[in-house]
């Protein structure tokens, strides 16, 4: 397994334009523009799904707009304009992945009772122009964050609802080998648990070069194609990442956070080996600090 993983991350190919790396869906409209809804690549714990029989994204620079704007809170978004498409399709994400969906009025009173108990739904948001009527109907159901006529108070709750989504799917923990919980029996432990360790091991072994952190870099901006405010971060990434810390980068507002997380939960072995140089350089920053806190305590 080391071998495996210290070749992939020495590899300085770019990998190869296959369906999973293709660039991210927009909607079910199938204007040409957008690719199809097979490529679809989750690099976020959470996906949009914008439900409104009269959508229509191409059409303006205002819909386009608004497109834009909330790809700046949520990267992986889905339109439909039928409502039995959209519930078989929020039928096959997975429990762990979560969905935030806007629906329009008109759908509202007959969509949510259809989803509102499905486990993958986490945040309903109803785009009206008659707030008040709607927000008669809309009290009663618990997942429902509000009833909206402006999509900029949409894009102000759902990066609430999103950061609180990526704060419950907090990762696996990246223990160290000698901790407690790893001297218990093997047999007693969770693969999962076993693997992090085995693999944590391994990446801080790895000398890591600046060509990993390109391929990084190269892997986001397909992960994030269309997205100009992540695009704008992966930017400043590639420009300024030794000019700041490990931790300011995983703490900042921007890719890294939830790609890191998603990555660490669902152990997808790929992307970590990606992230490898910044797993490594944040494990080490955190160590320093943890010796200057524990050097500081013993001078007291």
């Amino acid at each position: 397994m080391a071998q495996l993983i210290n070749d992939a991350a020495e590899s300085t190919e770019i990998k190869s334009n296959d369906d999973q790396n293709e660039k991210i869906l927009f909607g079910a409209s199938k204007l040409a523009s957008l690719p199809t809804r097979s490529s679809t690549r989750m690099v976020q714990n959470v996906l949009l799904i914008w439900l409104d029989k009269n959508i229509n994204l191409g059409k303006s620079k205002d819909n386009r707009n608004t497109m834009m704007s909330l790809r700046g809170v949520v990267n992986t978004i889905e339109t439909f304009t039928n409502d039995d498409e959209c519930v078989e399709f929020i039928k096959t994400i997975q429990n762990n992945d979560k969905i935030c969906i806007i629906v329009s009025g008109s759908y509202g009173e007959t969509i949510v009772p259809r989803i509102h108990s499905m486990p993958q739904v986490d945040s309903i948001f109803v785009f009206c122009n008659n707030k008040s009527f709607h927000e008669g109907w809309a009290r009663n159901w618990k997942k429902i964050n509000g009833v909206f006529t402006k999509i900029e108070r949409i894009c102000e709750a759902l990066k609430r609802a999103t950061q609180q989504c990526e704060h419950n799917a907090v990762s696996i923990s990246l223990l160290a080998a000698d901790d407690g919980a790893a001297n218990k029996k093997l047999d007693k432990l969770e693969c999962s648990f076993m693997y992090t360790l085995i693999l944590k091991e391994i990446l801080l072994t790895i000398n890591f070069e600046e060509k990993h952190v390109k391929n990084f870099i190269h892997t986001c901006r397909k992960d994030y194609d269309g997205n100009d405010r992540e695009l704008k971060n992966i930017k400043n990434f590639e420009q300024d990442y030794r000019k700041k810390t490990p931790i300011w980068w995983y703490t900042l507002e921007c890719f890294m956070y939830a790609k890191l997380n998603r990555a660490l939960r669902l152990m997808d072995v790929d992307d970590i080996i990606d992230m490898g140089f910044f797993i490594n350089d944040l494990h080490r920053q955190i160590a320093e600090l943890n010796q200057k806190q524990f050097r500081a305590i013993q001078d007291c």
